[in-house]
């Protein structure tokens, strides 16, 4: 399977809402918003659940990262790179708040939907959409979307917010 971006979501991307958690109220704002704008553009009703839990929250680079398995330098795809690269991410944004005097963040989530300043850290991925069982997927949209969530973490923007603003 070849997966194709340019300069939007990829397409082997997940990204939608949970058939086994329902959505936490701190989302509500944020999946209407991306309702309302879908409008005609979303799947099928029976091929997703309206009530559960919405994912992802962030997205972070998943295609053609470059790792070093046995010595020998690979481009590799997917969530098992996206998810350790957010995670690294946060670690050294940690480490700076830390050297700051200052506490680690903790719980992340109910922040990044409620805090209007947090949108900022991220580029918002506009474009995109996860393909399967015959439908086009969600698409991504301004704002938060299953397919990138808030959208990809700018590390500046993050030490700005989370380290300098942030107490």
């Amino acid at each position: 399977y070849q997966c194709r971006v340019h300069g939007g979501a990829a397409s082997l991307s997940s990204g939608g809402f949970s058939n086994y958690w329902p959505r936490p109220a701190f989302q509500d704002d944020a999946v209407a918003a991306y309702l309302e704008a879908a409008g005609q553009s979303l799947p099928p009703a029976s091929f997703w659940n309206a009530t559960g839990a919405a994912f992802p929250d962030v997205a972070s680079l998943g295609i053609g990262l470059e790792i070093v398995l046995h010595g020998i330098t690979m481009p590799v795809d997917g969530t098992s790179c996206s998810a350790p690269t957010f995670g690294g991410i946060l670690a050294l944004i940690t480490g700076l708040r830390l050297s700051a005097g200052k506490r680690p963040l903790g719980w992340l989530n109910l922040n990044l939907y409620t805090q209007p300043s947090w949108s900022s850290m991220f580029t918002d991925v506009t474009s995109g959409t996860n393909p399967g069982c015959g439908t086009q997927g969600f698409s991504a949209a301004k704002g938060w979307s299953p397919l990138p969530g808030w959208g990809t973490p700018v590390f500046s923007k993050m030490v700005d917010v989370l380290v300098n603003e942030t107490p």
